[in-house]
Protein backbone atom coordinates (compact mmCIF):
# COMPACT_ATOMS: atom_id res chain seq x y z
CA UNK A 1 0.00 0.00 0.00
CA UNK A 2 1.34 3.70 -1.03
CA UNK A 3 0.55 6.71 0.28
CA UNK A 4 -0.63 8.62 -3.42
CA UNK A 5 -1.45 11.84 -2.00
CA UNK A 6 -1.82 14.34 0.85
CA UNK A 7 -4.16 17.28 0.62
CA UNK A 8 -4.46 20.07 2.95
CA UNK A 9 -8.06 20.45 3.46
CA UNK A 10 -9.68 24.16 2.61
CA UNK A 11 -12.09 24.08 5.56
CA UNK A 12 -9.32 23.34 8.06
CA UNK A 13 -5.93 23.83 7.01
CA UNK A 14 -4.89 21.98 10.14
CA UNK A 15 -5.96 18.80 8.64
CA UNK A 16 -5.53 16.80 5.77
CA UNK A 17 -6.81 14.36 3.47
CA UNK A 18 -4.73 11.10 2.79
CA UNK A 19 -5.03 9.28 -0.03
CA UNK A 20 -4.31 5.45 -0.45
CA UNK A 21 -3.20 4.19 -3.90
CA UNK A 22 -5.22 6.74 -5.63
CA UNK A 23 -8.36 6.63 -3.16
CA UNK A 24 -9.15 8.64 -0.62
CA UNK A 25 -8.36 6.59 2.94
CA UNK A 26 -9.48 9.33 5.73
CA UNK A 27 -8.73 12.92 6.65
CA UNK A 28 -6.48 13.43 9.59
CA UNK A 29 -4.96 16.50 11.75
CA UNK A 30 -1.45 17.29 10.42
CA UNK A 31 -0.47 16.05 14.40
CA UNK A 32 -1.34 12.31 13.12
CA UNK A 33 0.53 13.30 10.10
CA UNK A 34 4.09 14.22 11.65
CA UNK A 35 3.21 11.49 14.64
CA UNK A 36 3.44 8.51 11.36
CA UNK A 37 5.56 9.93 9.22
CA UNK A 38 3.20 10.24 6.47
CA UNK A 39 4.59 11.61 3.02
CA UNK A 40 3.59 10.98 -0.79
CA UNK A 41 5.11 7.68 -2.19
CA UNK A 42 5.76 6.23 1.24
CA UNK A 43 4.79 2.33 1.73
CA UNK A 44 2.48 1.53 4.25
CA UNK A 45 1.43 -1.67 5.81
CA UNK A 46 -2.04 -1.91 6.70
CA UNK A 47 -1.70 -2.08 10.48
CA UNK A 48 -0.08 1.41 10.37
CA UNK A 49 -3.05 3.05 8.51
CA UNK A 50 -5.56 1.71 11.36
CA UNK A 51 -3.52 2.86 14.14
CA UNK A 52 -3.52 5.70 12.73
CA UNK A 53 -6.77 6.36 11.98
CA UNK A 54 -7.53 5.17 15.62
CA UNK A 55 -5.03 8.02 17.37
CA UNK A 56 -7.37 10.36 15.02
CA UNK A 57 -10.43 9.11 16.18
CA UNK A 58 -9.28 9.39 19.63
CA UNK A 59 -8.23 12.88 18.86
CA UNK A 60 -11.01 14.13 17.33
CA UNK A 61 -13.12 12.52 20.70
CA UNK A 62 -10.55 14.24 22.89
CA UNK A 63 -11.20 17.64 21.55
CA UNK A 64 -15.14 17.28 21.66
CA UNK A 65 -14.72 16.04 24.96
CA UNK A 66 -12.97 19.57 26.21
CA UNK A 67 -14.97 21.55 24.52
CA UNK A 68 -18.39 19.63 26.42
CA UNK A 69 -16.64 20.60 29.34
CA UNK A 70 -15.62 23.99 28.95
CA UNK A 71 -19.41 24.79 28.90
CA UNK A 72 -19.87 23.68 32.26
CA UNK A 73 -18.47 21.22 34.86
CA UNK A 74 -19.50 17.72 34.34
CA UNK A 75 -19.15 14.14 35.95
CA UNK A 76 -17.02 11.35 34.59
CA UNK A 77 -20.71 9.23 33.66
CA UNK A 78 -22.15 12.31 31.90
CA UNK A 79 -19.04 12.27 29.95
CA UNK A 80 -18.80 9.07 28.80
CA UNK A 81 -22.64 9.18 28.04
CA UNK A 82 -21.78 12.36 26.05
CA UNK A 83 -18.79 10.04 23.96
CA UNK A 84 -21.31 7.38 23.45
CA UNK A 85 -23.93 9.68 21.82
CA UNK A 86 -21.34 11.52 19.81
CA UNK A 87 -20.24 8.45 18.25
CA UNK A 88 -23.66 7.68 17.13
CA UNK A 89 -24.11 11.28 15.51
CA UNK A 90 -20.61 11.15 13.88
CA UNK A 91 -21.59 7.42 12.24
CA UNK A 92 -20.95 7.61 8.31
CA UNK A 93 -18.94 11.00 9.06
CA UNK A 94 -16.01 10.31 11.22
CA UNK A 95 -16.37 6.59 10.22
CA UNK A 96 -17.98 4.03 8.54
CA UNK A 97 -18.25 1.21 11.28
CA UNK A 98 -17.08 1.13 15.05
CA UNK A 99 -17.15 -1.94 16.49
CA UNK A 100 -17.93 -1.66 20.31
CA UNK A 101 -15.07 -2.67 21.22
CA UNK A 102 -12.92 -0.75 19.64
CA UNK A 103 -15.65 2.38 20.84
CA UNK A 104 -15.29 1.48 24.64
CA UNK A 105 -11.49 1.43 24.12
CA UNK A 106 -11.75 4.96 22.91
CA UNK A 107 -13.83 5.88 25.63
CA UNK A 108 -11.35 4.61 28.45
CA UNK A 109 -8.62 6.61 26.55
CA UNK A 110 -10.10 9.81 26.45
CA UNK A 111 -11.53 9.13 29.99
CA UNK A 112 -8.15 8.59 31.01
CA UNK A 113 -6.68 11.65 29.48
CA UNK A 114 -9.17 14.17 30.78
CA UNK A 115 -8.59 12.87 34.30
CA UNK A 116 -4.79 12.94 33.39
CA UNK A 117 -5.36 16.78 32.66
CA UNK A 118 -7.75 17.41 35.52
CA UNK A 119 -10.78 18.35 33.38
CA UNK A 120 -12.76 15.75 35.41
CA UNK A 121 -13.26 16.27 39.18
CA UNK A 122 -16.15 14.77 40.77
CA UNK A 123 -15.91 15.95 43.84
CA UNK A 124 -15.02 19.89 42.81
CA UNK A 125 -18.22 19.67 40.18
CA UNK A 126 -20.55 18.14 43.43
CA UNK A 127 -19.04 21.25 45.27
CA UNK A 128 -19.84 23.54 42.42
CA UNK A 129 -23.79 22.34 41.85
CA UNK A 130 -24.86 22.23 45.22
CA UNK A 131 -23.04 25.67 45.77
CA UNK A 132 -25.45 26.55 42.63
CA UNK A 133 -28.62 24.65 44.65
CA UNK A 134 -28.07 26.46 48.04
CA UNK A 135 -28.23 29.61 46.16
CA UNK A 136 -30.74 29.56 43.40
CA UNK A 137 -32.63 25.84 44.45
CA UNK A 138 -32.62 25.16 47.88
CA UNK A 139 -32.90 21.60 48.71
CA UNK A 140 -32.93 19.50 51.76
CA UNK A 141 -30.03 17.41 52.02
CA UNK A 142 -31.03 13.95 51.23
CA UNK A 143 -32.39 15.39 47.46
CA UNK A 144 -29.31 17.11 47.13
CA UNK A 145 -27.28 13.49 47.56
CA UNK A 146 -29.60 11.84 44.92
CA UNK A 147 -29.07 14.50 42.83
CA UNK A 148 -25.37 14.28 42.91
CA UNK A 149 -25.53 10.37 42.64
CA UNK A 150 -28.00 10.89 39.99
CA UNK A 151 -25.44 12.55 37.76
CA UNK A 152 -23.12 10.26 38.53
CA UNK A 153 -21.42 11.13 41.43
CA UNK A 154 -20.31 8.44 43.83
CA UNK A 155 -22.83 8.36 46.96
CA UNK A 156 -19.11 8.33 48.89
CA UNK A 157 -18.07 12.06 47.61
CA UNK A 158 -21.69 13.24 47.43
CA UNK A 159 -22.63 12.94 51.18
CA UNK A 160 -19.14 14.00 52.12
CA UNK A 161 -19.71 17.33 49.89
CA UNK A 162 -23.50 17.81 51.32
CA UNK A 163 -22.73 17.15 54.05
CA UNK A 164 -19.36 19.62 54.24
CA UNK A 165 -21.36 22.70 52.41
CA UNK A 166 -25.15 22.39 54.46
CA UNK A 167 -23.69 23.18 57.64
CA UNK A 168 -27.33 24.66 58.49
CA UNK A 169 -30.22 22.57 57.01
CA UNK A 170 -32.40 24.36 59.11
CA UNK A 171 -31.54 27.35 57.77
CA UNK A 172 -32.19 26.29 54.55
CA UNK A 173 -35.56 25.33 55.37
CA UNK A 174 -36.61 28.45 56.19
CA UNK A 175 -35.14 29.76 53.27
CA UNK A 176 -37.21 27.22 51.33
CA UNK A 177 -40.34 28.31 52.64
CA UNK A 178 -39.74 31.47 52.59
CA UNK A 179 -38.95 32.07 49.01
CA UNK A 180 -41.78 29.92 48.40
CA UNK A 181 -44.79 30.93 50.75
CA UNK A 182 -43.16 34.37 52.02
CA UNK A 183 -44.34 35.59 55.59
CA UNK A 184 -47.59 32.44 55.72
CA UNK A 185 -47.31 30.64 58.68
CA UNK A 186 -46.71 27.15 58.76
CA UNK A 187 -49.10 24.85 60.89
CA UNK A 188 -48.50 21.01 61.47
CA UNK A 189 -52.27 20.18 59.56
CA UNK A 190 -51.14 22.10 56.45
CA UNK A 191 -50.67 19.11 54.02
CA UNK A 192 -49.96 20.96 51.01
CA UNK A 193 -47.36 22.42 52.43
CA UNK A 194 -45.46 20.54 54.48
CA UNK A 195 -45.38 18.01 51.12
CA UNK A 196 -43.62 20.79 49.36
CA UNK A 197 -40.75 20.65 51.74
CA UNK A 198 -40.84 16.56 51.77
CA UNK A 199 -40.58 17.06 48.08
CA UNK A 200 -37.50 19.29 48.51
CA UNK A 201 -35.59 17.12 50.61
CA UNK A 202 -36.43 18.10 54.48
CA UNK A 203 -36.98 15.46 56.74
CA UNK A 204 -39.99 15.04 58.99
CA UNK A 205 -38.05 16.08 61.95
CA UNK A 206 -36.53 19.74 60.63
CA UNK A 207 -40.04 20.47 59.47
CA UNK A 208 -42.02 19.76 62.87
CA UNK A 209 -38.86 21.89 64.43
CA UNK A 210 -39.86 24.39 62.09
CA UNK A 211 -43.57 24.05 62.72
CA UNK A 212 -42.56 24.35 66.21
CA UNK A 213 -40.55 27.47 66.35
CA UNK A 214 -43.52 29.42 64.12
CA UNK A 215 -46.43 28.33 66.90
CA UNK A 216 -43.60 29.01 69.49
CA UNK A 217 -44.44 25.90 71.48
Amino acid sequence: MKITALESQKKDPSRVSVYVDGIFYCGVSVNNIAKYSLYAGKDVEEKTLEDMKFAELVERFLNRAVTFLERAPKTEKQVRQYLKELAFKKKGKWFEELEGEELSKIVEIVVGRLNEYKYLDDKRFAEIFVSSRMRTKPRGKDILTMELISKGVSKDIALEVVTELVEDEYSLLQQTYYKKYKEEKLRRDDRKKIDYLRRKGFSWDLIEQYINNESGE
